[in-house]
């Protein structure tokens, strides 16, 4: 069985492109472990709505299963590395969004409590 469970934050914000009829996006993930941090990359298939939701320092919970992606480079040396390859990223902290231009309003949005809230 080959299945992989990983918590992290996006490094940067995701890569995306169309392969075909299909969508491919990319990020790095920055996993703690213990005293040092794992880079592990990630590829997710046809999710092209992550984009929207998460960028750099987002939080997430990567579902998915290993690869080796093996090539050769022009001076005919191999090379390899691991790929998670998702079938399911579940959001655990969504993009900090830049605040909304102001739409004319004076007052800062409140709480019942009476504090100032953010607008998201």
């Amino acid at each position: 069985m080959n299945q992989t469970i990983l918590s992290g934050r996006l490094t940067s914000d995701i890569e995306t492109r169309n392969v075909g009829e299909q969508h491919l996006g990319k990020f790095t993930l920055a996993c703690n472990e213990g005293d040092r941090v794992v880079f592990m990359p990630v590829e997710c298939w046809n999710m092209p709505h992550l984009p929207k939701y998460l960028g750099k320092g987002s939080k997430v919970l990567v579902a998915g299963s290993l690869k080796q992606d093996q090539w050769e480079t022009e001076k005919h040396e191999k090379r390899s590395r691991i790929v998670l390859a998702a079938f399911r990223v579940e959001f655990l902290s969504p993009m900090e969004k830049e605040p909304e231009p102001d739409s004319g309003r004076t007052a800062s949005p409140t709480s019942r409590s009476g504090r100032r809230t953010r607008v998201a």
